[in-house]
């Protein structure tokens, strides 16, 4: 039987081969249907989603459509008639768009938004701080205070969720308000900080309300003929006011200017200037003092608090009498420790923080202003910009190496009384754009004499063999700034000018001259100006294609979010 099988099959081969090829047919059949179901629900599955997908994000793009960036003006100016004004110009956000504000006082009777000082129950003239919008210079709000104005800060302390606050000390009272709203949040006697000065030292949350803190050191300069008075420190509720804890005596002798330095660590620090050298002493030393329960949250740095101290608990830092100011400068030779740049009579000297020794040391003349900053080069450190005084109302303008102390540019320039200080603008290249202050004098057919105006320079890096110049038609200018009005962008310049209000009195006010803030686009007086050359035997001759060179290289520039 098993011979007639094989021969069977040996005769019909393909017969053999179909019956069982019909099974497997059959069972490819059912397979291939069950993947085709399968497939179809894929591709189903899949356009559903992209559908639902594509629904969504039309939904969204029309339902709730992307915030539009606001339109500012390039240009705008803000003018309180018969008004004075006083040196404080701040810039931040008061309201919730994205371009900051401008925050300045005014003295006057009657206020920009239909208010008097007489209806407000206040004597007359009184101060006003005034909030304006940074597109268009309209008023957001005012805030009626007494008179006498000594100073004023904002983007301090404040209500968590709230916003920060503007401080104003003023007559006997020390004020804040709500930057946001120009709602008084607190107001308290000022008689414990009567001699207190800028700046406020700003602190982390010492009561447990959950608000920053502030600090306010009270002194009086060794300025003949005054007599110095103690040097105490005062600690204030950021939401409250309330004073924390006793007032500290910081015995520190004669002090001429504070500042508070905070190190990589995250430690606070008070430096004092004072007639015997520059000190320093631990913020936390000081709340210890003042008997605060929460003082242990202030950090100390190890390094500093290594070295020797004088009874008084502070720590030398720079044993010469002969210092007259300090300004803190960010960074320094690539580190993230701030740098102190040290000034007396005729030299410049820049404290490194980390080691607490002078890195480089510079002669200079009579300095008109307090030094600025910018970045001449990319080194990633902030060069100094210095004003030195040569006499026959001419300036000498130089920016000093911030790592080396050299000198990398300097260039004359005329200059009158409160000339402004120079300022800088940081760019995307990793240098600045710099604003200088300076005055033209032509001969007037009029008057057959000289006419005087204020005069704007913009100096860029990379071509610093000229300076482009506009005359600027402002007057009595009390405040200078320039900002970035919007991240990384929207580059502009305020300026503030008027009567002086220290030294207006109620009877000047009515025949003084308004008061004007005007903000203008740095971009926007490139051309308007001149091209000018700085010093050389060609005088100021410039060839129009260099001219266009230039202008267009400022045209080109793009902005970073940091100032400096």
């Amino acid at each position: 039987m098993a011979g007639t099988v094989e021969s069977v099959r040996e005769e019909e081969p393909l017969k053999g081969v179909s019956e069982e090829g019909g099974v497997s047919n059959d069972r490819h059949c059912a397979d291939g249907l069950g993947v085709s179901k399968l497939s179809t629900w894929r591709t189903a599955t899949f356009l559903l989603s992209f559908f639902i997908c594509l629904i969504i994000v039309f939904a969204f793009s029309f339902v709730l459509p992307c915030p539009v960036r606001p339109q500012y003006q390039p240009t705008w100016n803000r003018i309180v008639p018969a008004a004075a004004t006083y040196d404080f110009l701040a810039v931040g956000h008061v309201n919730p768009d994205q371009v900051q504000d401008v925050v300045f006082i005014y003295k006057s009777a009657e206020g920009t938004m239909n208010q008097s000082c007489i209806g407000e129950g206040l004597p007359s003239p009184c101060l006003f701080l005034l909030a304006v919008d940074g597109t268009d210079g309209v008023t957001l709000w005012e805030r009626p205070l007494a008179a006498v104005y000594d100073w004023a800060v904002c983007g301090v302390g404040g209500v968590k969720t709230k916003g920060k606050i503007c401080l104003v000390a003023h007559t006997d009272n020390l004020t804040a308000v709500n930057m946001h709203t120009g709602v008084i949040i607190w107001q308290r006697p000022r008689s414990p900080v009567i001699n207190g000065h800028l700046p406020v030292i700003l602190l982390p949350d010492l009561d447990g309300d959950g608000t920053d803190d502030i600090a306010v050191l009270s002194y009086i300069p060794p300025v003949p003929p005054r007599t110095p008075a103690p040097t105490e420190l005062v600690f204030f509720s950021g939401k409250s006011g309330d004073v924390i804890g006793l007032k500290v005596n910081v015995d520190a002798g004669a002090v001429r200017t504070h500042l508070q330095v905070t190190t990589p660590s995250g430690a606070h620090y008070l430096l004092l200037c004072t007639d015997g050298g520059l000190y320093t002493v631990g913020l936390w030393r000081l709340a210890d003092r003042a008997e605060i329960s929460m003082a242990s949250k202030l950090k100390k740095e190890n390094s500093w608090e290594k070295k020797p101290t004088n009874i008084s608990g502070l720590i030398p830092l720079y044993g010469s009498g002969a210092l007259q100011h300090m300004v803190v400068v960010k960074g320094g030779s690539g580190s993230s420790s701030p740098s102190v740049l040290l000034q007396t009579a005729s030299t410049i000297m820049l404290l490194n923080t980390n080691t607490l020794s002078i890195s480089w040391t510079k002669n200079t003349s009579q300095l008109i202003n307090i030094p600025s900053f910018g970045h001449f080069n990319k080194d990633g450190v902030s060069d100094i910009v210095l004003e030195e005084n040569l006499g026959n109302e001419t300036k000498r303008v130089v920016i000093v190496d911030g790592q080396t102390g050299r000198e990398l540019w300097a260039g004359s320039l005329l200059f009158g009384t409160q000339s402004p200080s120079p300022a800088s603008v940081l760019t995307i290249y990793s240098y600045s754009v710099f604003m200088l202050w300076g005055e033209t004098r032509t001969q007037s057919n009029v008057t057959r004499g000289i006419s005087e105006e204020w005069a704007s320079y913009l100096l860029h890096p990379h071509y610093s063999s000229v300076l482009l110049e506009r005359r600027n038609p402002v007057q009595n200018i009390i405040s200078f700034k320039t900002a970035l009005l919007e991240r990384g962008r929207h580059a502009c310049y305020l300026v503030l000018s008027g009567a002086n209000g220290s030294l207006t009195d109620e009877a000047g006010l009515g025949g003084a001259e308004p008061v004007v803030l005007t903000k203008r686009k740095i971009k926007d007086d490139v051309s308007q100006s001149v091209v000018l050359g700085v010093g050389g035997p060609e005088g100021g001759a410039i060839a129009r294609d260099m001219e266009n060179f230039v202008r267009e290289a400022f045209e080109r520039l793009r902005f970073n979010e940091e100032m400096i």
